[in-house]
């Protein structure tokens, strides 16, 4: 491995004006939040006279220099890179406000790169998907339309630190920060060594998570074949990260890791397994580290001692033939080579899958009954369940039946959170489940494993009456609309719109006892009797407690609150919320009771599998 380190001040990393930094689109998205720059910033500013700082290691890429502006690209340390470019761009707004030319001018040859034709190019030069709202962030145009907020958000707080500074305090800065803060540059000259180096370096600021970990696994065993590989590779890594923008990356690879493994997986062992299954299903992985440590060499029976016989599993037992031939690293490589997958294949099937996931995760599926399912289980909170429903959408399935599986999963998934059972076991259901789409009848596959981890009818008709949804305002208001739904005979003719054109409505107000509460909604306290205050909290979020409403109250408070509210009810078109008119000439605690009970009758037909 050959790598050249430099220890380099500010001044000099960004001085060279024939070098330009390059963040490719395959890297992570700008993420340092106000915490980190918030760090940097108070590291420099504290300095005393005469100390330095050291930011860390930064990896390069690099090719033979050429006259042209060379192209570095940033293998580690993006996210210190471009926060330095944002707090010298800080410096360069206050000293031209100051009328400070010689700072301004130096600190703009910084941020500039120029070739042999003099033409000025940025110094650090983001991915796709963060290069137009830099660009904006840099030039403070448009910036109302910056996707990633972290970009703007740390450039305005680097500018208010500094602006409140004397002019004294900010040129001690200013010097502190190109002069006696230095980072060590490496420069490696081949792929393969700058993946393998990424992983070793331990730096300040966001620490490495499996996705950069996995990245450069990925890219480092691409690396060792030709530049067309590696190129295809990169593409296809980049195509990843731009399907799963603004998703945890993460998330992913767990749930992706998760439905191949068919068990639950963690993320403390998800970049382990990830390597683990890789080594076994792509090929010529023989060179890599991890080949030996996840493809043990077996040995004779005569060579492993007695006290490790008997931990063996039983079809480990017999590890050769009746000649006694052991299998070896030359068997081993032809195994390898029988693999299913290249490392491109792989990396393909790797973005593929994350195309199915962001589609899944943002609801951008043709069928429109299918997004509104998937919204659906959003709302119930079902995130242990993308885990099977990536396997489901790879599948050779109709849209009939998917619809059949999302709903058969928003009643499993609703049934378990009314009834409060334990949300840590679905992840091993979920992965689990997935073994029921080798089956001839899918569906009923499906619904045999879901029925066994179900709650029955009796314990959700019990539950759903008395459960409170504070704080899962979105999982009544969907059981709202579902009885909505089932009172109109589910023609599918009519929905109910959502966001804020139609409000889930709290019939006894969620606050009774306040000034502000009686001003508004009348004095409920006495309307709802003795104990009131105490008994208020038990019952106001419970589901017969709640309907739909069209529009925002506009009520009068008098000394009977509910008839006013029932005059905003009788403009409602809902037949949920007209049939309190019909059935509740007054509504207090026994009419929650009375209604939750209404709703779990309907429950039970709506939310079977």
């Amino acid at each position: 491995m050959k790598i050249t380190p430099t220890t380099l001040t500010i001044n000099q990393l960004f001085n060279n004006q024939s070098e330009q930094f390059f963040i490719p689109a395959y890297q992570r998205r700008y993420a340092w939040t106000w915490k980190q720059a918030k760090e940097l910033f108070d590291d420099i500013n504290n300095l005393n006279p005469g100390d330095q700082h050291l930011l860390g290691n930064i990896v390069c890429l690099t090719a033979p220099h050429s006259a042209g502006i060379n192209k570095l690209d940033v293998v580690d340390g993006q996210q210190r890179i471009t926060t330095l470019s944002l707090f010298l761009k800080a410096f360069q707004h206050i000293f031209d406000k100051q009328g400070e030319e010689s700072d301004r001018d130096e600190i703009e040859k910084m941020l500039s790169s120029k070739g042999p034709d003099k033409v000025k190019h940025q110094k650090v030069l983001l991915g796709e998907l963060d290069n137009p709202d830099y660009k904006k962030v840099l030039n403070q145009k448009d910036v109302e339309s910056v996707v990633n907020r972290n970009l703007q958000s740390n450039y305005l707080d680097l500018l208010s630190w500094i602006e409140v500074l004397t002019p004294a305090e900010i040129n001690t800065l200013h010097f502190n920060l190109i002069n006696n803060v230095s980072v060590i540059r490496l420069d490696v000259y081949e792929a393969k060594d700058a993946y393998k180096l990424f992983e070793t370096i331990n730096n300040r600021g966001l620490s490495l998570n499996p996705t950069d970990i996995i990245k450069n696994f990925l890219l480092g065993h691409a690396s060792y074949f030709d530049d067309e590989t590696l190129n295809e590779v990169k593409a296809n890594w980049k195509a990843l990260i731009i399907a799963l923008d603004d998703i945890r990356t993460d998330d992913f690879f767990r749930q992706f890791m998760s439905m191949k493994l068919t068990r639950k997986l963690t993320f403390t062992y998800l970049t382990d397994e990830f390597k683990k299954y890789y080594v076994h299903e792509v090929k010529d992985t023989h060179n890599l580290p991890e080949y030996k440590r996840y493809n043990k060499i077996k040995v004779k029976d005569e060579d492993i001692i007695e006290d490790e016989i008997e931990e063996l599993p039983l079809e480990e037992e017999d590890n050769g033939d009746e000649n006694g031939v052991v299998e070896t690293e030359e068997t081993m490589e032809q195994d390898q080579n029988s693999a299913l997958l290249s490392v491109v294949e792989f990396s393909k099937m790797l973005s593929d899958y994350a195309t199915v996931y962001s589609k899944l995760r943002k609801r951008k599926w043709k069928n429109g009954k299918i997004n509104q399912a998937l919204y659906n289980l959003q709302r119930i909170k079902s995130f242990p369940s993308y885990t099977f429903l990536l396997a489901l959408f790879t599948t050779e399935i109709s849209d009939k039946d998917k619809l059949k599986v999302l709903h058969m999963i928003a009643t499993f998934m609703l049934r378990r959170h009314v009834c409060e059972y334990r949300t840590g076991e679905l992840d091993a259901i979920f992965s689990k489940l997935v073994l029921t789409l080798d089956a001839e009848d899918i569906i009923g596959e499906i619904k045999k494993a879901l029925v066994a981890d179900l709650p029955d009818d009796e314990e959700f008709k019990i539950k759903i009456q008395s459960v409170s949804f504070k704080g899962n305002i979105n999982r009544a208001k969907y059981i709202c609309e579902e009885v909505e739904y089932y009172l109109r005979g589910n023609t599918g003719e009519l929905s109910v719109n959502g966001g804020n054109e139609v409000h889930l409505e709290h019939i006894i107000p969620q606050t009774i006892n306040t000034k502000k509460s009686k001003r508004e909604y009348g004095d409920w306290e006495a309307y709802l009797g003795e104990r009131a205050a105490i008994r208020h909290p038990q019952y106001v979020n419970r589901i017969g407690n709640f309907t739909l409403l069209g529009q925002t109250l506009n009520i009068v408070a008098s000394n009977n609150p509910y008839g006013e509210k029932l005059k905003e009810y009788r403009k409602s078109s809902l037949m949920l919320t007209q049939n309190i008119l019909k059935d509740f000439p007054e509504f207090k605690f026994s009419q929650v009771e009375e209604r939750s009970e209404y709703f779990s009758d309907i429950g039970l037909k709506i939310w079977q599998l």
